[in-house]
């Protein structure tokens, strides 16, 4: 099995891995969680605390080892499926004396990460034999940050949630496939408000790594005051709908100038209204949407597994 058919495999083990969100935590004073993480796992930590409407916060280790006192009389929660990354591990060292606790979010709970901190949440979180794109982890992870962020209901609808997904991720490629050349290397812009703009980052994560391409992420508002003078008519602009009436008016009025100046802009209405399925919806459509892709480049493989320089310098800066 390749590493592309691994990502899809895992993506669809989550119908299963997550039918159930469990509350984990009794104290519910949310001010007190700070998350801490990394790529995917800063994502996860970004969407609980936009979902506590900022009444917890999530930063990177490297504004910790910086500034430890940030810390203070803060449940640090480092978010880490590997827990080996090594600004984390400093970082849970550093803030000892400031903080209250430090929990390691983690899949590998013999790690220096989890030996570092003084609590533990063991993730349901084989990791598999090949390195692929976190899918299954990262939905993990994000679920453990809002369910400590927030009080988390039971999604009963999730594989209505993953088919809708999969036909909104099918559909986005068809019509790319109508109007643009997919073979051809492009810039990807994801654009999502609220906490549409931490799935915005994960979808410009998953390009960078799956497919090597270049990609953003930014919230309409910003994408219109400055970066939109980058784009280019063989781009492709992702833009996510929003609950809010006045944000989904402006997203609606972006994607149809840019379309009517033939730039290559999809706007994706979310067939869901509650919070969390629409973290569901848009966190399966970025991963199908990004795995259809990598099937019509005929990929068999990541890119970051493919390019071995680049490979060990994130290796050894990370680890």
């Amino acid at each position: 099995m390749n590493s592309i058919e691994l990502m899809k495999k895992e993506i669809e083990h989550q119908v299963e891995k997550l039918k159930k969100i469990s509350v984990l935590e009794k104290n519910k004073n949310i001010s007190e969680y700070l998350f801490v993480g990394s790529g995917d796992s800063f994502v996860s930590g970004l969407i609980a605390s936009y979902e506590s409407s900022f009444n917890c916060l999530c930063m990177d280790p490297v504004e910790l080892i910086i500034s430890p006192i940030l810390s203070k009389n803060k449940i640090v929660c480092f978010i880490s499926i590997s827990g080996k990354t090594k600004e984390n591990i400093l970082a849970a060292k550093k803030v000892k004396k400031y903080c209250k606790e430090t929990i390691a979010i983690t899949a590998n709970p013999t790690s220096d990460l989890a030996k570092n901190c003084t609590r533990i949440i063991n993730l349901d979180y084989r990791k598999p034999s090949l390195a692929t794109a976190g899918t299954l982890g990262f939905m993990l992870t994000t679920m453990t940050a809002l369910a400590l962020a927030k009080k988390s209901k039971t999604v009963s609808n999730i594989k209505l949630i993953y088919e809708k997904a999969e036909q909104f991720a099918n559909g986005t490629i068809g019509k790319i496939k109508e109007s643009s050349t997919l073979n051809k290397d492009k810039s990807f812009f994801f654009l999502g408000s609220a906490t549409l703009f931490p799935i915005s980052c994960y979808g410009s994560l998953k390009i960078n790594e799956v497919l090597g391409l270049k990609s953003s992420a930014f919230s309409v508002e910003y994408f219109c005051h400055s970066p939109i003078f980058s784009l280019t008519h063989k781009d492709i602009v992702i833009i996510f709908s929003s609950k809010n009436q006045q944000i989904n008016k402006k997203a609606n009025k972006l994607n149809y100038l840019l379309n009517k100046q033939k730039f290559y802009s999809f706007l994706i209405e979310i067939p869901f209204n509650t919070n969390i399925e629409i973290i569901f919806f848009t966190s399966f459509f970025v991963q199908l949407f990004v795995y259809g892709l990598a099937k019509e480049k005929k990929l068999e493989n990541c890119y970051f597994l493919e390019n071995k320089e680049l490979l060990k310098i994130s290796s050894d800066l990370i680890y």
